[in-house]
């Protein structure tokens, strides 16, 4: 349960302050808590967690009507589900796959359903290059900068073998200066 309030807590932050560095890329920012809720939940809760973060960006979005995104996000949930045992966590590339894969899913639908509530879309070999092609790639990116990386530095500080190795050297550096100064 901390590892997904941790989880949720850097994919609030990345989906609300990257836009103010980078204002336009359109990153999903709850794209790591979704595919670790995909390969970690069961299909219910995973369908929950989505809904849940696409009904947040959809409470701070202007454009598409309510339940745009929670829908958009509940269906790329339900199309890549299945596939989840092919992806593994502790392949840190496997799993930015899925992800980049849950992207191009995810945006695919995306257009789907601005025709379905008729949003007139101007779609260019550009628009659709840099949707299909260049987005998925950076939200792949992102997934491993912003929530991989970090939790799996996480894990191995906090490894029990680890944390003993540090006190045994800080122990050892505090009486061997001790030691040394002669208190």
């Amino acid at each position: 349960m901390k590892f997904f309030i941790t989880l949720f807590s850097l994919s609030f932050a990345g989906q609300f302050f990257l836009p103010l560095f980078f204002p336009s890329a359109k990153i999903l920012g709850f794209l790591p808590y979704i595919i670790f809720a995909i390969s970690r939940l069961s299909l219910p809760k995973a369908l929950w967690c989505s809904a849940l973060c696409g009904l947040l960006i959809d409470l701070t979005s202007f454009g598409p009507p309510l339940g745009f995104f929670a829908i958009n996000y509940s269906l790329s949930t339900l199309i890549l589900f299945r596939y989840k045992k092919f992806f593994s966590e502790e392949n840190l590339l496997s799993f930015a796959l899925y992800a980049i894969i849950f992207s191009l899913v995810s945006t695919l639908i995306h257009f789907s359903l601005y025709a379905i509530v008729d949003t007139h879309l101007k779609l260019s070999l550009l628009t659709l290059a840099t949707d299909l092609i260049c987005m998925p790639l950076i939200d792949g990116a992102y997934t491993l900068l912003w929530a991989l990386l970090p939790l799996l530095l996480y894990k191995y500080l906090t490894e029990p073998s680890r944390l003993l190795y540090y006190k045994t050297k800080l122990g050892v550096l505090i009486h061997g200066l001790s030691r040394i100064t002669g208190k």
